[in-house]
C-alpha cells in the first residue's frame, strides 16, 4: 500500500468546513468519517492506501485530514456497474465520470481548516530537507522514505489541536478509551481499544505501552515484556518510558540483572529520570549492593527532593551497613516529607535502640507511634511486632548504667603494687585522690607542690610503702563509693523501666475496656429497643437477637471508626444523609478526611458500594475507606486510601436492587411470605 496526497481548495470545495465539523463529531464517538473525493483520472488506487488531505490556495497551505481508502458500499461500487471498469478497486464510486473518478475515503483524524500542518513549517525542519511537499496532481504518491516523518509530525499536530479543542484523532480516541478501561478495572476491554489504535497506526508507540499496561493488569507479564520491547525497537532513542516499564516487570519477576539494564538504558536517555534512578536503587538494594543503592537514592532526592520513599530506602541501606546516625537522619527526613510513613518510625526506633546510639526514650516514642499507625492502616501483624519490640526495649534491651570510674584497680594477695587498666588516667587522678583539701589558699598549694617535689626525690622504703598504702586506702574508699552510687543508679533505671512497662500495659487495658464498654452500651440499647418493639407487636415467637445482623454490624462499624478518630483528637461530623458519597467528615488542624465505612459479617464476603463512592475513591484526594470485620467485641479495622480500593477489591456491578413496593405488606421482624408478581 502507498500514501497519497489529495488536494483541497476551498473555492472548489465550499463545504469543507462542514465536513470537518461532522468528522470531529463522528471520530470523537469512535467512528470513522466517510467522504467521497475526486482523484482525477488516476485508476490505480487500492483499498487500504493511506490518504492525506492538503489545503491549497493563497494562505495556510498544509495537511488538515488523514484517512484510509476504503471499499464503497456494493450498491455504489463502479466495478459492479460496468464491465468497462471491472479492473478498478472496490473504492471507486459510481458517481465517477470519464477521466474524473471519485473514491471512498474514511477519515480517522482532522484539524481545523485554518490550522493545518503547514508545509512552510515542515520545510524548516532538518529531516524534511529535499522532501517533495508539492504533489503534481490529485492523489499523487508520497515518497515512502518520508512517510514515517510526516506521520510523526501529523500526530503532534492532531494532539496539539485536540488540546485546543480544534481537532481529533481516532487513534487518540481509542488510546484514551484504553487508558480509561485500565483505570476502571477492565483490562480486557483496554486490550481491544489499544489494538484498534494500532490497526489505524501500526507505529503508534503509546498504544504498545498501553497494551503492556493491560497485560500487566491481567498478570500476563511475558506478554507485557514483549509489548514494551516492541515500543523500544521502534524508537530506542525515545523509549525511556518503555525501558522503565519493562524494567519494573523484570524486577517483579526477580530478573534483577535485566531490570538493572533497562533502568540504566532509561537513565541514559534521560539522566534526570527520577523514577528510573529510584527503581535502579531498589534493584541494587535487592542485589545487596547497598553503597550503589545509596548513590541512586541520593540522585533521586537531588532530582526530586520530595520523594519520601527515596529517603526511607536510603535510610534502610545505611541501617544495614550499621551506619546508624545516617540512617536516623534519613528516616527523620522521610517522616518530615510524609508523616504517615509508619515504616520510617519503625526503623528509626530500631536505629535508636542500637548499642551505638542507645536512646531508649526516642526508640520507645517511635515504636509507640508505629503501633498506632500500623493499627490505623490495618496492619495488625506489624503492629504486634512493634509492640513486642517496645516491650523488649522497656524490659531487657535498655543499656545498663555505665561505670562512672575510668579505671579499675586489682591487687594480688602477695603483692602490694597497684595494677591499673589505664595508667595515663591513673597518673592524672592519683594526686586528686591523695589531696585532703579543696581550698585554694597558698598553704595548700605549697603543700601540694612539696608533695610533687618529694615524689621526684629519693625516699626510704618505709616511707614509700607508707605512702603507697595511704594512696591505696584512699583509692579503695573512693571506688567503693562510686560502686555504691552505680548500684543505686542501676536500681533507679530498673524501677523506671518497670514503671514504663506498667504505664504501657495500663493504657492498653484502658483502651480495651473503653472499647468493650462502648460495644456493650450499643448492644444494650439495640436489645432494649428490639424487646420493646417485639412486645408492641405481640409476636408469638421471639426472634433471637444476632450481632451479625447487617444493620447492627454497620452501626457497630460506624461506632468503632468514630471512636478511633475521636481518640486521636479528630472532630467527627456525620454527613451520610447529605448524599455526598461518604459517611463521615473528619477534621483535625489542617487535615480533612472524607470517610466511608463498610462492614463484613460472617455470612458475607462482600459489601455494597455506590457509584458516587467509587467516583470519590478515584477523584477525591481526601477519600478514606474503613473496612470493619470480625466480632463486635473485637472488631478489626482496615484503612484504604484512594486507589487501594481498586487494587485490593474486585468491583462487581449490581444488576438490580429489589425494593418492596409501598402497596405490599410491610416487612416486620418475623419473616412474612410475600406474593410478588412475575416479570413479564
Amino acid at each position: 500500500m502507498v500514501t497519497r496526497i489529495f488536494l483541497c481548495n476551498e473555492q472548489t470545495e465550499p463545504e469543507i468546513r462542514d465536513f470537518i465539523r461532522e468528522a470531529i463529531a463522528d471520530i470523537s464517538e469512535g467512528e470513522q468519517y466517510i467522504v467521497t473525493w475526486n482523484c482525477g483520472n488516476i485508476q490505480t488506487l487500492k483499498v487500504g492506501d493511506r490518504a492525506y488531505f492538503k489545503r491549497i490556495g493563497s494562505a495556510n497551505q498544509g495537511y488538515f485530514a488523514s484517512g484510509t481508502v476504503v471499499p464503497a458500499d456494493r450498491e455504489y461500487q463502479l466495478k459492479l456497474r460496468s464491465a468497462r471498469y471491472r479492473e478498478l478497486s472496490e473504492a471507486y464510486d459510481i458517481d465517477s465520470q470519464a477521466n474524473n473518478f471519485r473514491i471512498w475515503v474514511a477519515w480517522d483524524a482532522c484539524v481545523s481548516f485554518d490550522e493545518p500542518l503547514r508545509t512552510d513549517y515542515l520545510r524548516q525542519l532538518p529531516h524534511f530537507q529535499g522532501m517533495p511537499l508539492e504533489p503534481q496532481s490529485d492523489a499523487g504518491v508520497f515518497r515512502e522514505e518520508y512517510v514515517r516523518m510526516l506521520e510523526r509530525e501529523w500526530e503532534r499536530q492532531t494532539q496539539k489541536a485536540f488540546r485546543a479543542g480544534k481537532g481529533i484523532s481516532l487513534v487518540d480516541v481509542y488510546y484514551r478509551w484504553g487508558l480509561e478501561d485500565i483505570q476502571q478495572g477492565f483490562p480486557q476491554d483496554a486490550l481491544e481499544s489499544f489494538r484498534q489504535a494500532l490497526k489505524l497506526n501500526p507505529n503508534f508507540i503509546k498504544a504498545y505501552l498501553g497494551l503492556g499496561d493491560a497485560h500487566v493488569s491481567l498478570r500476563e507479564y511475558a506478554k507485557a515484556v514483549g509489548d514494551y520491547g516492541k515500543a523500544i525497537s521502534m524508537r530506542p532513542d525515545k523509549a525511556r518510558l518503555a525501558y522503565y516499564k519493562r524494567g519494573e516487570i523484570n524486577f517483579l519477576l526477580g530478573q534483577f540483572q535485566q531490570a538493572m539494564a533497562d533502568f540504566q538504558a532509561a537513565i541514559a536517555i534521560d539522566p534526570n529520570y527520577a523514577d528510573a534512578h529510584f527503581s535502579l536503587g531498589n534493584t541494587y538494594f535487592k542485589l545487596k549492593s547497598y553503597e550503589q543503592a545509596i548513590a541512586c537514592y541520593s540522585k533521586t532526592l537531588e532530582i526530586s527532593p520530595d520523594r519520601d520513599l527515596a529517603a526511607f530506602r536510603r535510610g534502610r541501606s545505611h541501617y544495614i551497613l550499621k551506619e546508624f546516625p545516617e540512617a536516623i537522619r534519613d528516616f527523620s527526613h522521610a517522616i518530615e516529607l510524609q508523616p504517615s510513613n509508619v515504616d520510617a518510625y519503625y526503623y528509626r526506633g530500631l536505629a535508636y535502640s542500637q548499642p551505638d546510639v542507645a536512646d531508649e526514650t526516642l526508640a520507645g516514642d517511635d515504636f509507640r507511634k508505629a503501633i498506632v499507625l500500623y493499627q490505623t492502616q490495618g496492619k495488625p501483624e506489624k503492629a504486634k511486632k512493634a509492640k513486642e519490640l517496645l516491650e523488649t526495649l522497656a524490659i531487657d534491651s535498655l543499656p545498663k548504667a555505665r561505670p562512672r570510674s575510668s579505671y579499675a584497680i586489682s591487687a594480688s594477695e602477695t603483692d602490694t603494687n597497684v595494677v591499673v587498666d589505664n595508667p595515663p588516667e591513673i597518673i592524672a587522678e592519683v594526686p586528686l585522690a591523695m589531696s585532703t583539701s579543696t581550698d585554694s589558699n597558698d598553704d595548700d598549694k605549697d603543700e601540694e607542690t612539696s608533695r610533687l617535689i618529694m615524689a621526684t626525690e629519693p625516699i626510704s622504703n618505709e616511707v614509700a610503702i607508707s605512702n603507697a598504702e595511704s594512696a591505696i586506702s584512699d583509692l579503695t574508699e573512693a571506688i567503693e563509693k562510686i560502686v555504691e552510687v552505680e548500684k543505686i543508679v542501676e536500681k533507679v533505671v530498673e524501677v523506671e523501666k518497670i514503671v514504663e512497662v506498667e504505664k504501657i500495659v495500663e493504657v492498653e487495658k484502658i483502651v480495651e475496656v473503653e472499647k468493650l464498654v462502648e460495644v456493650e452500651k450499643v448492644v444494650d440499647r439495640v436489645v432494649e429497643k428490639f424487646v420493646d418493639r417485639v412486645v408492641e407487636k405481640v409476636v408469638e415467637k421471639p426472634i433471637p437477637f444476632s450481632i451479625e445482623d447487617p444493620s447492627t454490624a454497620e452501626k457497630l462499624a460506624m461506632i468503632s471508626v468514630m471512636a478511633q478518630y475521636m481518640r486521636d483528637g479528630w472532630l467527627v461530623r456525620s454527613v451520610d444523609k447529605s448524599q455526598v458519597g461518604y459517611d463521615l467528615e473528619c477534621t483535625k488542624d489542617d487535615l480533612c478526611e472524607a470517610v466511608v465505612i463498610k462492614s463484613f459479617t460472617s455470612d458475607r464476603d462482600s459489601f455494597a458500594i455506590s457509584a458516587i463512592e467509587i467516583e470519590n475513591a478515584r477523584s477525591n484526594k481526601d477519600f478514606v475507606l474503613w473496612v470493619v470485620s470480625g466480632a463486635a467485641e473485637n472488631p478489626e479495622l482496615r484503612c484504604l486510601r484512594g486507589r487501594e480500593l481498586f487494587e485490593q477489591f474486585d468491583l462487581d456491578p449490581l444488576a438490580f436492587a429489589a425494593k418492596v413496593r409501598q402497596a405490599a405488606v410491610q416487612l416486620e421482624f418475623a419473616p412474612v411470605a410475600l406474593e410478588m408478581p412475575q416479570f413479564e
